[in-house]
């Protein structure tokens, strides 16, 4: 959007990051960033200890581990994860997880593995699944959760030839208000559990919580819900499902506690984003992620790494 108003994507940045200045100067906070694991995922897959050296060494403060990753983990390996994170002078004050970590023995796991990283907020990073009985939705607004390829075909059918991709599943229409309703009432279930572990609950958005179902959107049935004092607001998708960012802030004041900062056709209003986030929002972090399409500085090759080094080099041009 920037661009149709003749003003350079650096010349952008250099305007907005004046602004967030002036807004610190005024409120005398520095808010840390961090970079979901996301970003990196194939990297920290394949060699933990050296990713988050290198991350540390960019700058970065903050790490926030995935569920897929994390809740593999014995105590044991989440005390020697602490221990490097400690020699890092990296922090992971959340996790991104999935439904299972909510109840029963999940909650319990995620609840000790959390305890140990030095973690104190458990976020849900998916809503309910598609209706009963309906085909799987190959992207984020009918399942969910954050867009990506349908997944791996039903047992015994056929993989495509070389070159030839698997036929996808049938899309699936997205979940019913009451759905919604019922997700809602399972993470309160686990808010009383995680208070006691002096635990917050938090909610990561993608497009589909901002698209109305029935009339409703499913965000302000999540917003609506105060047992979620620990919102995770993703800009982009917040964007590309129809919300307005700023908007959400004022929706939940004080109950925003991470930004994961990425762009959705150049929409996102930064200053009064950040002003907003940082004010009124309670803001405790920043978070780069790249997923779903969405970014901050458009990738070229596949160096994740150095994708998180020039995401982090822009953030600080963007935000000052």
């Amino acid at each position: 959007m920037h661009r149709k108003l003749g003003l350079s994507r650096r010349r952008f940045a250099l305007l907005t990051a004046a602004a967030a200045a002036a807004l610190r100067a005024q409120t005398g906070k520095r808010i840390p960033l961090g970079l979901q694991q996301t970003a990196v995922g194939r990297n920290i897959q394949q060699d933990l200890e050296g990713t988050l050296r290198a991350v540390a060494k960019m700058g970065y403060e903050i790490i926030e581990f995935s569920a897929n990753t994390f809740m593999t983990w014995t105590p044991a390996k989440a005390k020697e994860v602490r221990s490097l994170l400690d020699e890092l002078n990296l922090r992971c004050r959340s996790t991104h997880n999935e439904i299972v970590s909510f109840s029963g023995d999940g909650l319990s796991k995620a609840i000790e593995l959390n305890q140990l990283l030095g973690s104190d907020t458990l976020v849900s990073v998916r809503g309910p699944g598609p209706m009963p009985g309906a085909g799987r939705q190959g992207g984020a607004a009918g399942r969910g959760a954050s867009a990506g390829p349908a997944g791996p075909p039903a047992a015994g059918a056929p993989e495509g030839g070389a070159g030839v991709p698997a036929p996808r599943r049938p899309l699936a229409p997205p979940p019913a208000l009451d759905a919604w309703k019922r997700f809602s009432e399972q993470l309160s279930q686990a808010a009383d559990r995680m208070r006691a572990a002096r635990m917050t609950l938090g909610f990561h958005n993608h497009d589909v919580e901002f698209r109305a179902v029935e009339g409703t959107r499913p965000i302000d049935i999540l917003a609506a819900n105060k047992d979620i004092t620990s919102f995770h607001l993703n800009i982009g998708l917040c964007l590309q499902g129809g919300g307005d960012p700023v908007s959400f802030i004022n929706q939940c004041p004080g109950r925003v506690q991470a930004l994961l900062v990425q762009d959705y056709k150049g929409q996102a209003r930064w200053k009064e984003i950040f002003g907003g986030a940082e004010g009124a929002g309670g803001l405790q972090f920043y978070l780069i992620q790249r997923t779903d399409g969405l970014f901050l500085v458009e990738r070229q090759g596949d160096d994740l790494v150095d994708f998180a080094r020039k995401d982090l080099e822009y953030f600080r041009q963007l935000h000052g």
